[in-house]
């Protein structure tokens, strides 16, 4: 009984850990690019 409960725990856990993980990414290659992240999105870089 308990596997049934633990395994959509650890699948919850790993997505979010994902999508922090994607997110810090994102931050790090708009920083790079010389732009700031607002409300999830990157602003002031220029091509």
């Amino acid at each position: 009984m308990f596997r049934l409960i633990r395994l959509p725990i650890i699948f919850g856990v790993a997505f979010v850990l994902g999508v922090f993980s994607e997110r810090n990414a994102a931050l790090e290659k708009c920083d790079d690019a010389g732009g700031t992240m607002t409300s999830g999105i990157c602003r002031g870089v220029s091509k």
